[in-house]
């Protein structure tokens, strides 16, 4: 495949344009955004045939882009006056509103499309279901030292997953909402969304990382503590042992008692860091299940 064209269309596009970005947030009185130089390259649709040259370039300019610092964000609810931030030095920025909005909240910055956005609505959820992604959804080749290289140079349509879950996770969600939540960077949000809805896993908020700004353990327990904070719902953590994934659950558990219904995690690293795990959740009165690591 001629990577070329593709190559010579990105570095000629228009430098006035921007790429806005609406990222989750687990408080629904505010709107997380990214604004960067828009990057035609890096916006261009997954597809089965991609190559994996191809795949690893687009997935670069993804988790590289060229924020906008300074860009003036209008976010406008339905009812009430709008709120105006910055973005910061990475291009970040937070619409605080003074209470949830009801309805479509429009999110604009010059030089982009506007997006219209509802805050998700927990209020009424008695169970919330949060899952991670990699090793736990998605199958990433860890145990074989891979799990980079196959990131880098699939898509979110050619991605494996363990099959048995989106069924799990349709089931779940007729409990309550289903959450994403990983330590995958926020540049692979179009990837991870083309691979959520392509396999009809629920709809549900994916909660990326932000890697310049937060470690792994601080992403997932901000998120969770945030949920715990706005819901009353109690929730089920699907996780994996690869990571700390475990840690972070069962600190969870002791700082929130009563609010977790159950634990599982799949296992998919060596028979040492099972028990570890077992051991951590055995003083705890939180059922918890072992999901089978990959054949």
């Amino acid at each position: 495949m001629n990577l070329f064209p593709l190559i010579v269309a990105a570095l000629l596009g228009s430098a006035s344009a921007a790429q806005l970005t609406v990222l989750a947030s687990a408080d629904p009185a505010q709107i997380h955004v990214r604004v960067s130089q828009d990057d035609w390259f890096a916006q261009r649709p997954d597809a089965p045939g991609d190559s994996a040259a191809l795949n690893l370039l687009r997935n670069v300019a993804r988790l590289l882009p060229d924020p906008r610092s300074g860009a003036e964000v209008v976010c406008l609810p339905p009812q009430g006056q709008a709120v105006v931030v910055f973005t910061d030095a990475f291009g970040y920025a937070i619409c605080q509103f003074p209470a949830v909005p009801v309805g479509e909240v429009r999110v604009a910055v010059q030089g982009a499309s506007p997006v219209q956005v509802t805050p998700p609505d927990f209020s009424r959820a008695t169970r919330i279901t949060v899952t991670d992604l990699d090793d736990t959804l998605i199958r990433t080749g860890v145990a074989q030292g891979r799990a980079l290289q196959n990131v880098l140079t699939a898509n979110g349509t050619t991605r494996p997953i363990f099959a048995e879950m989106p069924a799990f996770l349709q089931h779940q969600a007729t409990l309550g909402p289903v959450v994403y939540l990983s330590n995958s960077p926020d540049g692979l949000l179009v990837s991870l969304e083309a691979l959520l809805r392509i396999h009809h896993f629920p709809a549900g908020p994916l909660f990326l990382r932000d890697l310049l700004r937060e470690s792994a353990a601080e992403h997932k327990a901000a998120v969770l503590d945030a949920l715990a904070r706005t819901t009353t719902a109690r929730l089920i953590l699907v996780g994996d042992s690869g990571e700390r994934d475990p840690e972070v659950y069962r600190r969870f558990v002791q700082d929130h008692p009563g609010r977790v219904e159950r634990v599982l995690i799949r296992d998919v690293s060596t028979p040492a860091r099972l028990e570890e795990v077992q051991r951590l959740f055995s003083p705890l009165e939180v059922p918890l299940t072992l999901l089978p690591a990959a054949p």
